[in-house]
C-alpha cells in the first residue's frame, strides 16, 4: 500500500482496515475470523474482474484468460 498510495494514505488504510474490523466484532459480539475477510476479499476480486471485463467491452476489446503452459 505505501508503495502504491504514498505513506500517509497507506497508514489511513491500514487504520480504516483495522476500525472495520474492530467494529464488526463489536457490534455483532464474535471473535476475529479470517475466513470472513478472506471471503470479502475474493468477493473485491471478483467485482474488479467484472469491471475491468466491463470497461473493455466499451472499449470493443474482449478479455481473455492466460491458460497456464505445461511444463
Amino acid at each position: 500500500m505505501k508503495a502504491k498510495l504514498g505513506p500517509k494514505a497507506a497508514t489511513m488504510a491500514t487504520a480504516h482496515k483495522i476500525a472495520v474490523i474492530f467494529y464488526t466484532m463489536v457490534k455483532k459480539q464474535v471473535e476475529y475470523d479470517e475466513t470472513i475477510w478472506d471471503a470479502r476479499d475474493a468477493q473485491r476480486e471478483k467485482r474488479f474482474e467484472a469491471k475491468l471485463k466491463r470497461q473493455a467491452k466499451q472499449l470493443g476489446y474482449q478479455l481473455v484468460p492466460i491458460e497456464p503452459q505445461a511444463a
